[in-house]
């Protein structure tokens, strides 16, 4: 009786199966071609130029069964990027396939206007790649993609490399399309992003910051040590973050005024006082353990010596930070998060306020206090 009842259950499966519907949304990869690398620049006629980088197999000319990876460049002009896609549609053989995205470039000029229209149908696609990584060129996006090739790395996985590596360097902050999302609609915080140039021998860099007020990049940005200081005062150390300052400039031998440093812990603290005339004034505090990587000088095994290198270092890094806070007030970019701060601990005061005019005059006190805790093996 059991086993007849097994049978009968297997047959009413089997029954049932034959009514369900197979998966018909389905995209063969050999029929798309993948986009890894988008840039968009602004023309004068107001239409948005869009550089695309396919990635092909190509078969090698003295083995054809052996496949080379190569870079095919598409570009179209359009009022907006429908119109666009809608154009590359048309020249592709195949799916248009955006899925793979790894890289976004966004010329100097047009990242200048509000990029939400660039971003909007990334966010209503479905099959958007959501983790490609956004950055600023510093002149035109179309000069930097149509390198197609940097040596021997293709353009796109240059720049996707050269931002990974500077995320673990503490130079750039680890941002991608979903997550600048947030932060150009947060009326309390601002998003900064990698800056990228070409040089005269066709290398790709990285130049600094580029600091966006809201949706609109300011033309401001942050260079040299500017953008890992920045990124030490919103607690986003990565792997390591390295200074290199001169504290000995009487020094005859030019080896000897320098020292190079590396920070091993950062602890910042953010204060907020609000006056009973709603003046708000912000004391930056961050302390920095550091270890010692180069100092021909030596004598670090000297405690009156490293007394006095923290001091100086202190007192460098104290100033250097004073001129990135100037730099962010100025371009009215608030990359601190003060006004998400405001919004969370001080919401009367928020709500009395006009953020964009208050922010640039409000007084920032910053305070670096530096301490060597390492001196490498050597004694």
């Amino acid at each position: 009786m059991v086993i007849h009842m097994k049978y009968k259950l297997i047959s009413l499966t089997l029954c049932c199966m034959l009514f369900l519907t197979s998966c018909w949304d389905q995209r063969l990869l050999k029929e798309s071609k993948i986009v890894y690398s988008s840039g968009y620049d602004l023309e004068k006629d107001d239409d948005i130029l869009v550089t695309t980088v396919i990635r092909t197999n190509a078969l090698a000319s003295t083995d054809p069964t052996q496949a080379k990876t190569t870079n095919f460049i598409l570009n179209s002009k359009g009022k907006t990027l429908s119109d666009n896609r809608l154009k590359l549609h048309r020249m592709i053989p195949g799916d248009y396939a955006t899925n793979k995205l790894r890289v976004l470039v966004l010329g100097n000029t047009l990242a200048k206007q509000d990029i939400y229209p660039i971003f909007d149908i990334v966010y209503r696609d479905p099959r958007s790649s959501l983790g490609a990584k956004v950055v600023v060129a510093m002149g035109r996006a179309d000069e930097i993609l149509n390198l197609k090739m940097v040596e021997e790395t293709l353009i796109g996985e240059d720049i996707l490399k050269l931002i990974t590596t500077a995320e673990q360097q503490t130079i750039v902050p680890e941002e991608n399309v979903q997550s600048i999302c947030t932060l150009i609609f947060d009326p309390g915080n601002d998003v900064v992003l990698p800056l990228i140039q070409k040089n005269e021998e066709k290398v790709v860099s990285i130049a600094g910051l580029a600091l966006f007020n809201g949706q609109i990049y300011t033309g401001y940005n942050l260079l040299d040590e500017e953008p890992t200081l920045l990124l030490l005062l919103k607690n986003q150390l990565k792997k390591y973050a390295r200074f290199t300052l001169e504290v000995n400039p009487k020094k005859k031998d030019i080896r000897e005024r320098y020292i190079s440093i590396q920070v091993k812990k950062n602890k910042p603290k953010m204060k907020i006082s609000v006056s009973k005339k709603n003046k708000i004034t912000i004391n930056m505090n961050l302390k920095l353990e550091v270890e010692a990587l180069e100092y021909p000088k030596d004598k670090l095994y000297s405690t009156k010596e490293v007394k006095k290198l923290n001091k100086e270092l202190s007192k460098q890094l104290t100033i250097k930070t004073e001129k990135v806070i100037k730099t962010l007030q100025k371009s009215n970019c608030d990359a601190l998060g003060i006004g998400r701060q405001l919004i969370s601990f001080h919401p009367n005061v928020w709500k009395k306020i006009h953020w964009n005019k208050e922010y640039p005059n409000i007084s920032i006190k910053p305070n670096v206090d530096v301490k060597i805790v390492g001196t490498g093996i050597l004694e």
